[in-house]
């Protein structure tokens, strides 16, 4: 299960084969037998190109989500603990909306362009709740 959670990881900008055997260090077989099982479940797609990319379906159950002392945390990566380490430092805060992200990996500009389409839906979204 961890080695699927990895490639799901890496694939979050699109992989070539040669790409994904490489930083997982699995066999071919290995890997393609993985790979086809995620694009199976829905988890992963192959572009035109060849290249190996997460699905939403993919990024979704990749968090977990926990409401604490009245904040929202959608997270992975990141113990339950820590998270209620950082609600206790952030309790005081009256409103407050944080992206945070860590990664060995330089983000590409298809993993950028998903990011502002994102934030610009959550804009959106809170724009609609505060008419509401």
């Amino acid at each position: 299960m961890r080695k699927r959670t990895t490639i799901l990881e890496y694939c979050i900008a699109p992989k070539t084969f040669t790409e994904l055997k490489e930083l997982t260090k699995m066999s071919d077989a290995g890997l393609s037998k993985a790979l086809q099982e995620l694009i199976k479940e829905g988890y992963l797609e192959k572009t035109k190109d060849g290249k190996y990319v997460i699905t939403e379906k993919g990024l979704e159950s990749k968090y977990k989500e926990k409401f604490i002392d009245n904040m929202w945390f959608k997270y992975y990566g990141l113990s339950d603990e820590k998270i209620k380490m950082i609600s206790e430092l952030l309790k005081d805060e009256k409103e407050l909306y944080l992206i945070v992200s860590k990664s060995n990996e330089t983000l590409d500009e298809l993993t950028i362009m998903i990011l502002l389409h994102q934030l610009d839906l959550w804009n959106e979204s809170q724009k609609t709740s505060k008419i509401d």
